[in-house]
């Protein structure tokens, strides 16, 4: 059992496969394997949402490494719903820093008990100070007793117990083979973006070299030039020009992984208002109505989210120009622990079902012939707002606009790469 438990891969998945085991070693009819919010299930137990309400009270008792009871419902109320499967709970906790249990139920056994006497008529008559006759107190008396199940024996908690210390050595030892796993990761990592930074770097002259002779080709020697010849060099300056670009981005996404965050108070109404002033001097004529909704003050790094908001809002103006008019939104709203950002268009919209794209390196939903772009900036967005701690992701529907959206913790633990 504990060699199939040691074995690579999912521990939940390995603890599936020995899951008759399990059950049997504890005498229990059903366990449940507690990962923080994952809650895997194995043989008759309660619902998954019922146990995670179980663990969040078991956190709260806060016992020394095992908790027991073949009463569950005397002591946490609500479990009265599932005494069926889960009068009995035995419990250990497999993590001292994180919310990871084993737990094991055990079914609701009735039983009849018989009383020599009344035992609650006793307790009544001594309140009284009555006096029961001798006859009548040794009348047999039963009661049905519910909600319980088997006791948890001696041996069976030992049991479990040492399970408990050999799963500890098992996650010990996993943990140091993902520590070192990471560590190779991260040195892995840092050379692919010193690598990107300094081919990305090198290209940059030799690309300006070839839109620059491509002018020079065109003024000294236009009038040699067919117009199939000029028509060649406009393609190639407009290449060499794209070029530039993309190199410029993959600097920038690079420069994403290699600068620290300078964290200090950001007023989000500053920042869209300095995009829209921006995007005044770069539209033309084109009719933009800007609905901007009352934005809270965060905690970030300005340089960055400025960054992260401007090529959000460029989507929304360049996927909407196609528009009459184009309508582009912008609101929040609070949650207990983040602030949550909307940036909503009328434009033409995405398939949704390749979503899982869009924030990916070089990916592209639509061609290069309807709208320009090189396939970074949303990168550039995703790893921003990760890097603050929150999150970004995008709804859409086809040819009717699209909303993105970006989450940024109250509280900012900044993920360094």
């Amino acid at each position: 059992m504990l060699a199939t438990l040691s074995q690579s891969g999912d521990f939940s998945g390995n603890m599936s496969r020995v899951a008759s085991d399990l059950l049997e070693f504890a005498n229990a009819s059903g366990a449940a394997l507690v990962q923080g919010s994952y809650i895997s299930v194995f043989g008759k137990t309660p619902e998954v949402q019922k146990i995670s309400e179980l663990v969040t009270w078991l956190e709260r008792k806060a016992f020394d490494d095992i908790y027991h009871t073949d009463s569950l419902s005397k002591e946490f109320a609500p479990a009265v719903e599932y005494k069926d499967v889960a009068s009995g709970v035995l419990a250990v906790s497999i993590s001292q820093i994180h919310k990871h249990y084993l737990i094991w139920f055990r079914p609701e056994v009735v039983q009849t008990i018989d009383w020599a006497g009344n035992p609650y008529a006793k307790m009544r008559a001594a309140s009284m100070s009555e006096t029961l006759s001798p006859r009548r107190s040794f009348e047999v008396w039963s009661e049905t007793v519910q909600a319980t199940s088997r006791l948890w024996r001696p041996s069976e908690i030992e049991t479990v117990l040492e399970f408990r210390t050999a799963i500890l050595g098992i996650v010990l030892q996993r943990a140091e083979e993902m520590a070192e796993m990471a560590e190779h990761l991260g040195r892995v990592n840092k050379e692919l973006e010193s690598f990107s930074y300094s081919v990305s770097h090198d290209l940059r002259s030799p690309l300006r070299h070839i839109a620059g002779f491509a002018d020079l080709l065109l003024e000294m020697e236009s009038d040699a030039l067919s117009e199939r010849g000029v028509s060649f060099i406009g393609k190639i300056k407009s290449s060499a020009h794209f070029a530039g670009k993309l190199v410029d981005d993959l600097l920038s996404f690079s420069q994403m992984g290699r600068s620290a965050l300078t964290l200090s108070s950001v007023d989000m109404n500053e920042l869209v208002d300095a995009c829209i002033e921006r995007f005044s001097n770069e539209v033309g004529g084109r009719k933009i109505t800007w609905n901007i909704a009352p934005l809270p003050v965060v905690t970030g790094d300005a340089t960055f989210l400025n960054l992260a908001l401007y090529n959000l809002l460029s989507n929304a103006v360049k996927y909407s120009r196609n528009r009459d008019e184009s309508i582009i939104e912008v609101f929040s709203e609070e949650t207990t622990s983040a602030y949550v950002f909307h940036i909503r268009d009328n434009g033409v919209g995405f398939d949704k079902n390749y979503v899982h794209k869009l924030f990916g390196v070089f990916q592209r939903l639509h061609r290069m012939e309807e709208f320009e772009g090189t396939g970074i900036g949303l990168a550039n967005v995703k790893r921003i707002i990760e890097r603050h701690g929150g999150a970004v992701w995008a709804d859409s529907t086809l040819n009717e606009g699209s909303v993105f959206s970006f989450s940024l913790p109250k509280q900012v633990q900044v993920e360094e790469e």
